[in-house]
């Protein structure tokens, strides 16, 4: 029944959590990478997660640090270039409650932002979560996937052997005996603009 899968996929998230701790254990301080989630993005707003938002969380079980954490606001907090000039994140990903991609950081195209010093940018670390069953970054029924992705998108030598594409696929197949398609994989890990507005 359902509480049996629920029990079953909470089991698979806690195997996920505990291989990606174990990989991330051996990480210093200066090799953790310091993280930007941004969470909504147009000309009018700009906003990250605080320390007490679900950034903080995927960070936390992913060995990487929240350059958000250092405001203590529950939920999204407002921020400008300034901070992230200042914060200058390595990575930064992109959630799916707005419809900014990565390409609207590389080339600049919204407000008068210019992203082009940003460390992620200037590596090409600039990445928008996928979107599962719901918009992955509140936690849910693909939690187990989203964290083996952040933790590949963030730290891909650490995570060379996880294909992401097959771990989705399995998921879904073992848990909910669903058949992914590719179309549906590729879709679910390169969200299209529209995506956001569901």
């Amino acid at each position: 029944g359902g509480s049996e899968l629920s029990s079953q996929v909470s089991e698979y998230s806690k195997q996920v959590q505990a291989s990606i701790a174990e990989k991330v254990s051996g990480l210093t301080e200066e090799e953790k990478k310091k993280v930007m989630f941004l969470f909504t993005y147009s000309d009018a707003t700009m906003t990250t997660s605080s320390k007490g938002f679900f950034g903080q969380s995927w960070c936390d079980l992913t060995g990487c640090i929240n350059v958000g954490a250092e405001i203590e606001a529950l939920g999204s907090a407002s921020i400008n270039m300034e901070q992230v000039y200042e914060w200058d994140p390595e990575v930064i990903i992109i959630t799916n409650f707005t419809s900014a991609q990565p390409e609207d950081l590389y080339n600049n195209t919204i407000g008068s932002d210019d992203w082009s010093t940003v460390n992620a940018v200037k590596n090409k670390r600039v990445y928008k979560m996928p979107m599962g069953w719901y918009r992955s970054y509140t936690p849910g029924v693909d939690t187990a996937v989203t964290l083996q992705w952040v933790a590949k998108m963030v730290y891909p030598e650490l995570f060379d052997d996880v294909d992401i594409h097959q771990a989705a696929k399995d998921y879904f197949q073992n848990y909910y005996r669903i058949t992914l398609t590719e179309d549906q994989i590729n879709n679910m890990f390169n969200p299209p603009r529209e995506a956001s507005a569901y």
